[in-house]
């Protein structure tokens, strides 16, 4: 695996990649007849949700965390008023399956407790839950220095949802397709057990399809911030053998190519993602000899968030949540509309 990764990129740096004409090349546009995205959207505005940034300091706890996705149900009956009660139930129900024999983490002895708490800024439009903040805190050994720490934290939003599925739930009903879990799977397992019980609703894991994160790597592809220049990185897993091939690219490499291919302002159509990704494709075999075409996309990273097919995420600025945020609603609720499901545990 490392040897043809290291080569890849090694290759990148000494061949000192330009994709600025690559992408009208007539024979590039050949590729996406073999690129499987006939499921896929066949286009998506781009975001201009232009996120507050009056809480900046909570936002920034979100950022530089690995969180792991999951789908979540309309909520029935939830309240904003009831935040504190959420918090002692919860706190409650930790305690009760920790005298179970559930264990939580190694060094944690005493008393969890959690603590419910609003997360503003994270809304596109007033049509849009407020976020919710979840955060779970546990007293140390009394050998340990610090009288607290947090052992898990998580989030659950909605952001530029969609309205007329909004619109149409009753008014017991409260929509926060997205749950970011950060933390001991033990305590995600407990969280995601008594909100399904307390807010009769369903929780699923999130995996992101090849196609979703070719999708992220286009519309995240000019998205960087001047004072932070992080490589572009993509890695394709190929079967049957476990072999992971990784690609490294200059964020200007990769916005000059995007440049090159994109035209309306307001909207990314298929077929420029499409484009996109056998430039990529073309170049790589160009130079390494390997078609990447037969391969899986398994991971995105750029200046904006990285993104697994397993359904973990990592924000890195504040500055582009509102181009990550409602991509990822728009995945949940479109998990939400066509597999509905319902289970007393999560997936």
């Amino acid at each position: 695996m490392e040897h043809v990764t290291s080569a890849a990129k090694a290759g990148m740096t000494q061949l000192g990649v330009c994709f600025a004409d690559t992408g009208t090349s007539p024979a590039l546009r050949a590729v996406k007849r073999h690129t499987p995205f006939h499921q896929a959207s066949a286009r998506r505005k781009i975001p201009r949700t232009d996120l507050p940034v009056e809480n900046a300091e909570q936002i920034a706890t979100l950022l530089q965390k690995q969180w792991r996705l999951y789908h979540v149900t309309p909520l029935y009956r939830f309240s904003y008023t009831m935040l504190k009660k959420y918090s002692n139930e919860l706190s409650v129900f930790i305690a009760t399956e920790k005298k179970k024999g559930v264990a939580i983490e190694v060094g944690i002895e005493l008393a969890s407790k959690a603590k419910f708490s609003m997360l503003a800024g994270l809304r596109a439009t007033e049509n849009d839950p407020e976020a919710v903040f979840i955060q779970i805190t546990a007293k140390a050994p009394v050998h340990q220095a610090d009288d607290e720490k947090v052992v898990w934290s998580g989030w659950m939003c909605c952001v530029d949802g969609d309205l007329g599925f909004l619109e149409s739930l009753p008014v017991e009903f409260i929509c926060l397709p997205l749950l970011f879990a950060n933390g001991p799977e033990t305590i995600t397992n407990m969280v995601g057990e008594w909100l399904q019980k307390t807010f009769d609703c369903y929780i699923s894991t999130f995996p992101i399809s090849s196609e979703n994160l070719a999708w992220m790597a286009a519309m995240w592809a000019n998205c960087f911030s001047d004072s932070v220049h992080r490589v572009m990185e993509l890695e394709w897993s190929v079967s049957p053998v476990q072999l992971t091939i990784s690609l490294s690219i200059h964020p200007e490499d990769a916005k000059a190519l995007w440049d090159s291919i994109h035209g309306d302002e307001d909207e990314i159509t298929i077929d420029e993602v499409e484009l996109f990704m056998g430039s990529l494709h073309s170049h790589f075999y160009r130079h390494f000899g390997v078609r990447l075409a037969a391969t899986q996309l398994i991971k995105v990273s750029t200046a904006v968030a990285s993104a697994h097919c397993d359904g973990k995420l990592k924000l890195f600025t504040s500055k582009h949540i509102d181009h990550v945020l409602p991509f990822l609603t728009e995945l949940a609720f479109q998990q939400i509309q066509y597999q509905p499901r319902l289970c007393n545990s999560m997936d």
